[in-house]
This record gives structure tokens, C-alpha cells and sequence, in this order.
């Protein structure tokens, strides 16, 4: 996997604002906190669902590869019937350190998320097993979250606002724009805090020329 910067804190807020800033995408739509640990920043390992073959193929074998640290990022299509996550895999992957999951698609047995304070995103909640349902089709190959790609190797950070994913090439200078979105806006609202009109602060820190991107008015 590429070295990837450690984790800094900045939120996918800044982020995002940094990715806009750099002509990136790597937004995500829909996906929500499972339980109730909310914060992920990991390399992704991918993993691709796909319908169940008849005799149906493994659907979990996959996590004794995941390194510590990794975010397992599962493509299971958007599928809401089947689900491709539970409570023997959140178990195993807290005790071997793994990062958290994010899921195309659906989990089971959310209680044990918040009982083990494992972070996991996915579009939704269902009991439905997908045991002989859906099978593990690639390892460690392109996947695809709604809006974004994912390749093996990605940073994906995650909290309260959603998801997204950062390009491994690209990551390093997209938490780099991040701090320095974030330190001009904590200029500013250290500005209002003093007594100071938000409307003088953010003409004199740029605060409208934050997003835009490098080259159509501000600089890198």
C-alpha cells in the first residue's frame, strides 16, 4: 500500500473542501454510521460482491487478509436485501485492529457495532444474510462506492458528515489544502469570537475564494 499521511483529525468538511479546491472527486453519497463510533482513516481494502453462483462462494474469508489499520471498503452493488457484514465479522476485525468498514450496501447486527465501538458506514440496516445470496467476486481490485471510485490503497476518511475517499496519489497534498482551509476559517471564526463583523473576516481571509479551484482565482 503507499505510505499515506497519519491521521490528523480534519474532518471530511475540509477535506471535501479540499477536493473541490484541487479538481478531485471522492465524495460519497448515503452512507451512514452503523453504529456508534463515527471516525475512520485508513488505506482501503477492497473487496467486490457479486450474486451467488450455485453452490454459492465465501462471503467473509476475505478478513484474514486485512491488515491492521486497513478499512475494508465492500462493493456489494447497493444491494438493501442482502447483507454482507455482521457480528462475526465485526468481532474478528476489532480484535485484529483493522480500521473499519464501509459498505456499499447493507449490515446486520448493528448492536454489536456500538457494543465493540467498531466504525462501520453502509446505505442502511438489514437482517437479512447474504449467506448464499451474494459471494466474494475480487479482492483488492477497483470498487465502487456511490460517487466514487475506490481503488486499493486509498485513504478513506469518514465521520458524522459521510464519507470519502481520497486517491492515494493525491492525498498528501488534499490533507495539506485541508489544514489550510481549516486554519483560515478557524482565523475567522477566532475574528467574531474578538467582537469582529463575520462579513469583515471573510473578506479579509479569503474565505470565498476557499473552494475554488486552484487556477480560477486563488492560489494553490
Amino acid at each position: 500500500m503507499s505510505v499515506l499521511p497519519p491521521d490528523t483529525g480534519l474532518g471530511t468538511s475540509a477535506l471535501s473542501d479540499a477536493l473541490d479546491r484541487l479538481g478531485l472527486g471522492g465524495q460519497t453519497l448515503g452512507l451512514r454510521p452503523a453504529g456508534s463510533a463515527t471516525r475512520i482513516w485508513g488505506p482501503a481494502f477492497t473487496v467486490r460482491m457479486a450474486p451467488a453462483a450455485n453452490p454459492p462462494g465465501s462471503v467473509g474469508d476475505y478478513i484474514d487478509d486485512v491488515p491492521p489499520g486497513a478499512v475494508v471498503v465492500i462493493d456489494n452493488a447497493g444491494r438493501l436485501d442482502a447483507t454482507v457484514w455482521g457480528d462475526i465479522l465485526t468481532t474478528t476485525a476489532g480484535l485484529r485492529g483493522v480500521g473499519g468498514t464501509v459498505i456499499n450496501g447493507v449490515c446486520r447486527d448493528s448492536w454489536v457495532l456500538t457494543e465493540q465501538e467498531y466504525p462501520l458506514f453502509s446505505l442502511g440496516v438489514h437482517m437479512h444474510t447474504g449467506k448464499d445470496r451474494v459471494q466474494m467476486e475480487a479482492v483488492q481490485q477497483p470498487v465502487s462506492l456511490p460517487g466514487a471510485r475506490v481503488e486499493p490503497g486509498d485513504l478513506v476518511v469518514g465521520d458524522r458528515d459521510g464519507v470519502l475517499v481520497l486517491p492515494a496519489a493525491h492525498a498528501e497534498q488534499v490533507v495539506a489544502t485541508a489544514q489550510r482551509i481549516e486554519d483560515v476559517e478557524d482565523a475567522i471564526r477566532a475574528a467574531v469570537r474578538a467582537g469582529g463583523s463575520l462579513r469583515e473576516a471573510r473578506a479579509r481571509h479569503g474565505y470565498h475564494a476557499l473552494q475554488t479551484r486552484a487556477g480560477d482565482g486563488g492560489a494553490a
